[in-house]
């Protein structure tokens, strides 16, 4: 798609100078990614852009908890051009988009207090968004899925049930958990075509942080985790540059900080761009307004 195209576009930018990567020792590395960012809004309607998925020329997003069920699709000029309802559906906790070639899901999988044994995928045609004009409506798959593995009394603060993290990776979805109790992330590997499926923790991975977005490349085989690390004031963000055969090549991870500090919050690989440049939103917060931005990372990362 074109995004990004030029100085002039009004994107938020990020400039970055890497200093090298080490593999993952078990403790958050020194900072190594500095950048200097020049920013701009997006829509006021979208105060929490949660989710990124790039199709068809436009920025796809939706805001998180009790925002209306709607998807919107936001041109290069910061205009939106698509404002879609999903009929039917409830937007109790959305907070992730992931795509394929047919479909996008939106994950209603926000878990913060533990209360929710099964959360929601919906499964929007993109045949169907891309019909509607500007304003309208159009029906999705309502998958439900359930934690095999959710306690049936357990906390409801720190726990690792909660979830932002979702996406498509070869023929199945990929969810990744925001674990509130120890900064791990359990990965669930999902069916995409069952509406209800019964799923188990697959693997657990330290990434030193909580998981807040995540994309994979099926070209180069990267998976990439969006994070923040809970013990600052306004959270420490980063990402894990992963490579991927069957599971994730966890001994192969790099772990790269991002600065300055913002929320960000969804992440997606750029597919008509640089094939390392990464697309980036943030959710309003005291330090910037809901804004989109880019990250180019080296290619000598031994990935």
């Amino acid at each position: 798609m074109s995004i990004l195209k030029g100085a002039k576009r009004a994107f938020l930018s990020l400039s970055i100078m890497m200093a090298g990567c080490a593999p993952f020792d078990g403790e958050p590395q020194a900072p190594l990614v500095e950048g200097d960012i020049t920013r701009a809004s997006w829509p006021t309607v979208v105060q929490e852009a949660s989710g990124l998925a790039l199709y068809a020329g436009l920025n796809w997003t939706v805001n998180d908890s009790g925002g209306d069920a709607v998807v919107y699709g936001i041109n290069d000029q910061h205009a939106i051009a698509k404002q879609i309802t999903i009929s039917g559906a409830k937007n109790v906790d959305w907070e992730s988009l992931a795509q394929d070639d047919e479909y996008l899901y939106i994950a209603d999988c926000g878990n913060n207090r533990a209360r929710r044994a099964v959360v929601q995928i919906y499964k929007v045609a993109w045949t169907s968004l891309l019909a509607v004009d500007h304003e309208g409506s159009v029906e999705a798959l309502r998958m439900n899925i359930r934690y095999a593995d959710f306690p049936a009394l357990g906390p409801r603060k720190n726990h690792r049930f909660d979830c932002e993290a979702l996406t498509v990776v070869d023929d199945a979805l990929w969810l990744f958990t925001k674990n509130w109790n120890n900064e791990k992330t359990n990965l669930y590997r999902l069916d995409k075509s069952a509406a209800d499926q019964t799923v188990s923790s697959e693997q657990v991975y330290e990434v030193d942080g909580l998981i807040t977005g995540a994309d994979f490349d099926p070209l180069s085989r990267r998976l990439v985790l969006l994070g923040y690390d809970k013990n600052l004031i306004f959270g420490q963000s980063f990402i894990w540059l992963i490579p991927v055969e069957q599971q994730l090549l966890w001994d192969r991870a790099r772990r790269i900080k991002l600065y300055p500090y913002a929320q960000w919050e969804a992440i997606a690989w750029n597919p008509l761009g640089d094939s390392n440049e990464l697309i980036l939103t943030s959710e309003k917060s005291p330090l910037l307004d809901v804004s989109i931005g880019r990250l180019k990372i080296q290619p000598d990362l031994g990935l």
